[in-house]
């Protein structure tokens, strides 16, 4: 496997701090990764410093090696985004030691392969992406993403100020910011699948016309969610992840029962409402139940820790984002949220055996891509009772805020 010359291995030893390399080595990551937005390795780098010997681990995401799916994610320009993030942007955002850190640290970059410090070496572990987040380990999670968000909002501060006028990061990133018309395929062959398993599995299924309200309402409801994931006129936008379930966190337990966390996988990085990012993590990651007990606790921790960001470099949050204002955008955040967890949360509750099927084969990676997605759910669901119980009461939660929201809410 020849993704790496001895000439950047030699360079990666350097910026780790050692100057001679004895031997390397890479290999598959011990954990198979859901999907296929690019593949995940581990670099060993055998190394000699004062006539002592050891080793530096570190992490590889590169361009997936499988022909088609590295054609399929050149047309979904992701990874090209998240390397302009790496690669430019966030040399720009301050990633603070210790547990002011949000993501791991990079070591080296190509616009088809990333190099990080393996954070598995000092602790940290990806939590279980069958069970939803522990309340402490939600807790860090919102920190590490209002710690980012904090990031967005220092920058385009600092450089209003150089330039003597408003500046926002969409004037010079918008190309890498926005939804890739391809992927609404995805989004497509998602909401399709919603309408499929509702129709066999809602508790609402019985309600007159019931299949024809679904088929109806839910396109106008899923194209309507689109709409906030593009800039807003009326309140500061950030860069938001959009996509931060159990595969794209790492978690380090500190005390007891504390954790810290970081946030990795920039590839579906877009400019909008900050709460887009905070009601998607709840809505990927919690139960309704949760949801409904513990909300206004992580809005006034995201509220609380962007405050303490902001104001560690003199910027009055008040000035930013209010928390009135914060709590509407929030509420307006759900729709896409729910919409976004409806058509990521089947995929990763699925048996491990379903998904390695489904993203091992080119063929069958396609057609789950872009139509034919319905199957599998609803399999799934007949299977397991746990996968039809956490999926069916999402999916539900859409029928009664968008469909019957009069009777159900």
């Amino acid at each position: 496997m020849n993704l790496l010359t001895n000439n950047e291995i030699n360079l990666i030893a350097k910026i780790c701090g050692y100057r001679e390399v004895v031997d390397w080595s890479i290999q598959d990551f011990s954990n198979k990764v859901m999907g296929y937005l690019g593949d995940h390795l581990k670099l060993s780098v055998q190394v000699k410093e004062e006539g002592i010997r050891s080793e530096v681990r570190l992490f590889i995401k590169c361009m997936p090696r499988d022909p088609w799916k590295s054609e399929y994610l050149k047309e979904l320009t992701f990874f090209k985004k998240e390397y302009v993030m790496l690669s430019q942007l966030f040399k720009k955002f301050e990633n603070q030691s210790g547990l002011k850190k949000w993501r791991p640290n990079l070591i080296y970059i190509r616009d088809d392969l990333f190099v990080f410090e393996d954070v598995t070496e000092t602790g940290y572990s990806m939590p279980s992406h069958v069970e939803t987040l522990t309340y402490e380990q939600l807790t860090a999670t919102v920190q590490a993403l209002a710690r980012f968000h904090a990031q967005s909002y220092i920058y385009e501060e600092k450089k209003s100020e150089e330039l003597n006028r408003p500046f926002r990061i969409w004037e010079d990133y918008g190309d890498y910011l926005k939804e890739p018309q391809k992927g609404e395929e995805w989004r497509i062959a998602g909401r399709n699948a919603v309408i499929d398993f509702l129709k066999l599995h809602s508790k609402y299924k019985k309600e007159l016309n019931f299949i024809k309200d679904l088929e109806e309402i839910l396109p106008l409801v899923f194209n309507k969610a689109n709409s906030l994931i593009t800039p807003s006129s009326t309140y500061r936008n950030v860069v938001i992840h959009r996509d931060i379930w159990s595969n794209n966190i790492f978690l380090k337990k500190i005390g007891a029962v504390n954790y810290h966390a970081l946030i990795v996988d920039y590839q579906t990085v877009l400019y909008t409402s900050p709460m887009v990012d905070l009601s998607t993590l709840l809505y990927l990651n919690t139960t309704k139940d949760f949801r409904n007990n513990y909300t206004t606790d992580f809005i006034n921790v995201y509220y609380n820790t962007l405050a303490e960001e902001l104001k560690s470099v003199e910027v009055d949050i008040n000035n930013i984002l209010g928390k009135p204002s914060l709590i509407d955008l929030y509420e307006e955040s759900i729709l896409f949220a729910v919409t976004q967890a409806s058509i990521i949360v089947p995929i990763i509750a699925l048996f491990s055996e379903t998904r390695e099927k489904v993203f091992a084969d080119p063929e069958s990676s396609k057609r789950f891509s872009t139509d034919f997605r319905s199957d599998y759910f609803i399999e799934a669901a007949v299977e397991s009772k746990n996968y039809r119980d956490r999926v069916s009461e999402l999916f539900d939660e859409i029928v009664e805020r968008y469909v019957y929201p009069k009777r159900y809410n």
